[in-house]
């Protein structure tokens, strides 16, 4: 768990600066359109990442970080195939007959949260996803780094409230984990985690340098959202 304490910098100043487990779980062949997209080659801790200018850019200068330059994130709902028999009685000719019949369901089985970058992540950088969703009072931090703050989980942060810093604490874990695949990290939230039909609005994400946590290298929204379970 931690609190993220955000510094507000100039932009001049940071310029140079799942996997499905198991054999009877299967994800869909064709994966889903990414909930957030955001444009290649933008991670130079200038648009509008602590910068405080309060306008939403994407500049490809003056330079890229790429190990935190976030392409897209996508939430996926994992399935497993559950195998039952049942009984089916016919007439035939007068006779009642009786088959036992094998029926395949495909039923959810947890999800992913995949954050999709310009190249392998590193030890350089914290990645975050954010979200927020009925089983949580404030909102979820989907977080990762492999650096000297070795970051592996999912925080339900409450909302702050100014009259009591104490609520800066306010800090859950949700069960989940993430790991590195290819040029991606990716989260894997068992089932039951968060209840099937439940959705998550909200959607950002963003990189830091790690350990400072500043400054944001990359930060991107979206509009969409995702309902465990579809």
């Amino acid at each position: 768990m931690r609190v993220r304490l955000t510094t507000i910098i100039a932009a001049a100043g940071i310029a140079a600066a799942v996997v499905p487990a198991g054999a009877a779980t299967s994800p869909a062949t064709t994966g889903p359109a990414p909930q957030i997209s955001d444009p290649v080659g933008d991670a130079n801790g200038v648009n509008d990442q602590g910068s405080g200018s309060g306008v939403d850019t994407s500049l490809s200068a003056p330079v890229d970080d790429a190990n935190g330059d976030i392409t897209s994130v996508v939430f996926q709902t994992k399935f497993k195939l559950v195998t039952t028999t049942k009984k089916v009685t016919t007439v035939v000719k007068k006779r009642r007959v009786t088959k036992t019949i094998v029926v395949t369901t495909k039923v959810p089985d947890g999800f992913t949260v995949t954050m999709n970058l310009s190249a392998a992540p590193d030890g350089n950088h914290a990645y975050d996803v954010f979200a927020t969703n009925s089983t949580c009072d404030g909102s979820l931090d989907f977080t990762y780094s492999t650096g000297p703050l070795g970051l592996n989980e999912v925080d339900c942060v409450g909302n702050f409230d100014p009259t009591n810093p104490t609520s800066l604490l306010d800090i859950s874990t949700v069960s989940g984990e993430a790991a590195v695949v290819g040029k991606s990290v990716v989260w894997t939230i068992p089932a039951g985690a968060f209840p099937v039909g439940g959705t998550f609005t909200d959607l950002s994400a963003q990189t830091e340098l790690s350990p400072t946590l500043d400054p944001v290298m990359d930060e991107a929204k979206g509009t969409a959202t995702y309902k465990v379970g579809q």
